[in-house]
């Protein structure tokens, strides 16, 4: 169910686009600014037009935008959901071929310049996002549970980047860290030691955002990584 919040957006656009208020071409404002108009996170607002895609309102194509269904001129190419649940299906088929140095060799490719992303981007509530997921993962000492708070901030650094493409590329991603090989290496690694490392760097690449410095935000995210794959894979 989705929140309160992210429903009452929805329902507000739904009687905008009744209204004609994106008349013309059709293009809904973009994710920061409608987070500006409601005052809230972008991953809020993200909810609110995923619900309105899923009511064939609106249709969103990487790097043009989102649209009321029927003014972007590429509705009729818009796949199904059935259509696009297959296509996801098929890419993420492959996730169990994929070994743990592949996985983290290419976080060092992506989350880098997704971390510099988020330090220009990031709004006041998305950096109380990560530092909710930080507080928490500081404050456990169990292993399931400090991995799904170091999960999250890290989702929370691809949402940052405002862009569907890098989202889905998360997405993937976030699906072979689940997997039992990936775990098994996580588990054997653990140690309090490790742990606390992984909390500072965190909080290295969280202050970087802060800090509105995409340098500092990318490096301190390759430093994390860098110690992450150390550990998982004695390099």
């Amino acid at each position: 169910m989705r929140s309160t919040i992210s429903a009452r957006i929805a329902d507000q656009l739904r009687s905008d686009i009744r209204a004609g208020a994106f008349s013309g071409d059709g293009r809904i404002p973009t994710e920061r600014e409608l987070a500006a108009r409601f005052d809230v996170a972008r991953n809020t607002v993200r909810r609110a037009i995923e619900d309105l895609r899923d009511d064939g309102l609106v249709v969103c194509h990487v790097g043009r935008g989102t649209f009321v269904a029927g003014n972007d001129g590429l509705t009729q190419l818009a796949p199904t959901p059935q259509n696009e649940n297959e296509t996801t299906s098929k890419a993420y088929n492959f996730v169990a071929e994929i070994s743990p140095r592949d996985l983290i060799e290419a976080r060092l490719m992506f989350e880098p310049a997704v971390a510099a992303a988020a330090a220009a981007n990031a709004t006041e509530a998305d950096i109380q996002q990560l530092l909710r997921a930080q507080a928490g993962s500081e404050q456990t000492d169990e292993m399931e549970t400090f991995e799904k708070y170091d999960a999250e901030i890290h989702r929370l650094l691809f949402a940052m980047s405002q862009n569907q493409l890098v989202i889905k590329i998360d997405e993937m991603l976030s699906a072979m860290r689940a997997n039992a090989e990936w775990l098994a290496a996580k588990r054997r690694a653990y140690t309090p030691a490790l742990k606390a490392r992984y909390v500072s760097q965190h909080a290295d690449i969280i202050e970087g955002i802060r800090m509105r410095s995409p340098k500092a935000a990318r490096e301190a995210m390759t430093a994390h990584l860098e110690e992450v794959r150390r550990a998982l894979l004695e390099i």
